[in-house]
């Protein structure tokens, strides 16, 4: 008898980390404009596009990959219920041996040697919020797309902003939809008076 109660534990227990383990959606990025006045970093997919809040350093970094070879790697990328997103962005400069003028800008850019690469790696933990994109965006695509494993919260309901894009600017325009199970809870509460 302890056995099978040991066997139906163990089970019950896979069976809620399994329940618990975040759902993970691939994400192709395929282009990103940098606002170095206001800090701002604008990314785009296929349907929707990220605003992340960047310091001035990684915001030049970004700039100077469109005329060095960095190895962009993505990690630990999270949607939360409140449509906000955080994640991890490196870039490796893809020589080992750079110019001296070029070793200078990446130290004060802050970039630092990774011992096991034996590269320059400039790491940055990034936090943004999602958008849905109605319409094509007048901006520049990458040349190779971007893969990225981005996790998901488990109770997602879509309260993303929209964006309406035009030629000349981009609005941002915020709408949050409200979970039909809150407004019955809510009319429920007030018709059991």
């Amino acid at each position: 008898m302890k056995k099978l109660l040991l066997l139906i534990a163990l089970f019950i227990s896979g069976c809620t980390t399994e329940l618990w383990a975040p759902e993970y959606k691939q994400e192709v990025i395929d282009g990103f404009y940098v606002k170095s006045d206001s800090g701002e970093l604008f990314v785009t997919a296929s349907s929707s596009a990220y605003l992340f809040k960047i310091n001035k350093n990684f915001g030049e970094a970004l700039t100077l990959s469109r005329e060095v070879d960095f190895y962009p790697s993505f990690n630990d990328f999270e949607l939360r219920k409140d449509n906000t997103i955080i994640g991890v962005v490196s870039l490796t400069l893809l020589t080992e041996e750079p110019s001296p003028e070029l070793e200078n800008q990446l130290l004060s850019l802050g970039f630092k040697k990774d011992e096991l690469l034996k590269r320059y790696r400039l790491t940055n933990l990034v936090e943004g919020k999602r958008f849905m994109v109605e319409g094509d965006l007048p901006l520049e695509k990458l040349e190779k797309r971007q893969r990225i494993a981005i996790a998901q919260p488990s109770t997602f309901s879509q309260t993303a902003g929209k964006i309406v894009a035009t030629p000349a600017t981009i609005v941002i325009d915020s709408v949050v939809v409200v979970p039909a199970v809150f407004i019955g809870a809510t009319i429920m509460a007030a018709g059991g008076g």
